[in-house]
């Protein structure tokens, strides 16, 4: 049968019709359950509907009056913003409105510390950190002149600067009866003639309490933490953006890719199922053999009637040409993730995409030319995230497909139970390559459908424990992850036994040798939340209401990216959670990360990439 993008497009019709229409599954605790298996195309069936909780919520605890913390917290953020505003243009903030910030008897460290140790000197790229932390015995600024000079102070290497950028951010709060303490982190920057100038610092803010009428006022400021990095070089940046230099002469790119999701939910249809919340990444490869590195760029769009997907052939002099047409891969179905690997062991680099219905093999005869070969539905939910390796030493790749949600019904959607530890997400899939363009859904016989009811967003493969065979890693939203150990092509998840659960928001897993020994470390991105921080550690948060060890998975949940150093000990590899040593805790919303030798040093780097929706407005998270 010859699949083609309509073809392709009409399947995934028909399967989502089938979905909608099975039995409804009633809410029950999770457990493990018989894997279902992916079905091709010719064999699709109907499927089960996902469990599935009313959309309605109990009343808020915050409309309980129970969270004058927040109250507080906000109206302290909203003088920390008179800050920020400060830093970035004083002519804009009047002397008044710098008073109203502080009590008469304010009191302040330096807060630019200038005894300075430099950590990390590499190609114009300096980052340096205090000798040592001012004590309480340190003040050195009083009173609203203090204040005053302590700003200067702060802002002095940025004078003569250009985008001058500042944040201050509250994520602790501890209220007492006439008092309150803030944690504050603090980000600013600018460019100068010769340098880009980066400061990060946490600040300790002491507080009046303030009345609904009086603002909060500071008390005295503290600095905690303070790292300080510039850099110099032939341009003010690193990294240049080179986007529009290289795709800049395809219409598709002004058509389509320079506008964000804010924009093209206002122009499709939302029949189609354009999400909002979508997640959509790209593939790197030579497809057409010349030795150059070529993109495939995934689009949204619900079932269909979406937006093309895009693949931009590299040109000798830089630019890339968009081919998607004439390469028979510019389809409308929503596809969250692709990959570029040789399915057939002829040489080139195929196609697989994780589309909204299923997953698409699609093969490469060499000129980058591709044909649809085979076409996985899964029913049970719709592929996030893929990731090929040849589990079996078969010499072939296989395919590991993460589901994250199953399919939403007209009961509703469906939503991770409980949050902090959900298990009642979509299955997992492992299609075994049995050559010839047949795939084999193989799951639950080798056994990866042990815990395999979680929110998958990401996963990777690596050999960690240097048996020869591939293991496998697997991050998951709302709770713990696994780690499944392979032992001669046969799966078991020792995520717990070797203290990688790491029970949080799983966005993203990479893998590397950060401490070059040989083992593979693993670095999980999460979500790291101000309000997760703030809120979790309160002590009337689930008062009463759940155990220690349930609190404290709602404050680890908060807590941000875990870096797992690989032991590598004798027969029982383990690792050791060194993330708040290393200081790669606080990345944001952080969606995706990459272990990568930036500089060619030996050493691999991290590489965070954050936010939320891709949009003008530069408040995103």
């Amino acid at each position: 049968m010859k699949v083609t993008t309509s073809s392709i497009v009409k399947l995934s019709i028909a399967a989502v019709l089938l979905i909608a229409g099975c039995e409804a599954e009633p809410l029950k605790p999770a457990v493990d359950e018989p894997a279902q298996q992916a079905e091709s195309q010719e064999t699709a069936g109907a499927s089960q509907r996902p469990a599935t909780i009313s959309i309605s919520e109990p009343p808020s605890v915050f409309e309980r009056n129970l969270w004058d913390s927040e109250a507080f917290s906000s109206a302290a953020q909203s003088q920390l913003n008179v800050i920020a505003n400060w830093v970035k243009d004083p002519a804009k903030v009047s002397g008044e409105q710098l008073s109203n910030l502080i009590t008469p008897s304010f009191q302040s460290h330096q807060l630019r510390p200038e005894r300075l140790s430099t950590v990390f000197e590499d190609h114009g790229l300096t980052v340096q950190r205090p000798e040592a932390i001012a004590t309480d015995s340190a003040v050195v600024q009083n009173g609203a002149e203090g204040f005053l000079r302590a700003l200067h102070q702060l802002t002095a290497p940025l004078t003569d600067a250009s985008d001058v950028r500042c944040k201050l951010k509250i994520f602790g709060v501890d209220m007492e009866a006439d008092q309150a303490t803030t944690a504050v982190v603090v980000r600013l920057g600018g460019r100068t003639a010769i340098q880009a100038i980066q400061q990060t610092s946490e600040w300790e803010c002491r507080w009046t309490i303030g009345t609904p009428q009086t603002p909060p006022r500071l008390k005295s400021i503290s600095i905690t933490k303070d790292e300080q990095t510039s850099f110099s070089g032939p341009s003010d940046r690193v990294f240049a953006d080179c986007t529009e230099s290289v795709l800049g002469g395809n219409e598709s790119f002004h058509q389509q890719l320079v506008y964000g999701l804010g924009h093209w939910l206002h122009r499709l249809e939302l029949y189609y199922g354009i999400i909002a919340t979508s997640y959509h990444g790209l593939a790197v490869g030579d497809v057409n053999g010349d030795g150059l590195d070529d993109v495939y760029l995934c689009q949204p769009g619900g079932i269909s009637g979406g937006l093309p997907n895009r693949l931009y052939l590299q040109q000798p002099d830089g630019t890339a040409r968009d081919v998607s047409a004439e390469a028979g891969v510019d389809w409308l179905t929503e596809t969250h993730s692709a990959l570029f690997i040789d399915l057939d062991n002829d040489g080139d680099q195929d196609l697989v995409a994780a589309t909204m219905a299923g997953v698409i093999m699609a093969e490469n005869n060499g000129e980058g030319i591709f044909r649809p070969r085979q076409f996985k539905l899964i029913p049970d939910g719709p592929p996030i995230s893929l990731a090929a390796a040849d589990f079996d030493n078969d010499g072939d790749l296989d395919i590991y497909a993460c589901c994250y949600a199953r399919r939403a019904t007209a009961e509703g959607m469906v939503r991770p139970v409980p949050y902090h530890d959900a298990n009642n997400g979509s299955r997992n899939v492992l299609l075994r390559n049995d050559r010839d363009w047949r795939f084999s859904n193989v799951t639950q016989q080798v056994g990866l459908d042990k815990s395999n009811r979680r929110f998958s967003l990401a996963c990777a493969w690596e050999d960690f424990d240097n048996d020869g065979d591939q293991d496998l890693y697997v991050a998951n939203d709302f709770g713990r992850n696994n780690l499944y150990r392979n032992d001669d092509g046969i799966f078991t998840d020792v995520a717990a036994e070797l203290g990688v659960e790491d029970m949080s928001a799983g966005m993203s897993v990479s893998w590397g040798d950060g401490n070059n020994d040989g083992w593979m470390d693993l670095y999980v991105s999460n979500m790291w939340s101000s309000a997760g921080n703030r809120i979790a550690f309160q002590r009337q948060f689930l008062e009463d209401s759940v155990t220690p060890e349930t609190r404290g998975g709602f404050q680890r949940h908060a807590r941000g990216n875990s870096l797992f150093t690989n032991l590598g000990a004798g027969d029982a590899p383990l690792f050791s959670d060194g993330s708040v040593s290393a200081g790669v805790t606080v990345g944001g919303w952080a969606w995706s990360s990459q272990f990568a030798d930036i500089n060619n040093d030996g050493w691999q780097d991290l590489i965070v990439a954050n936010g939320y929706i891709t949009q003008e407005s530069t408040q995103d998270l």
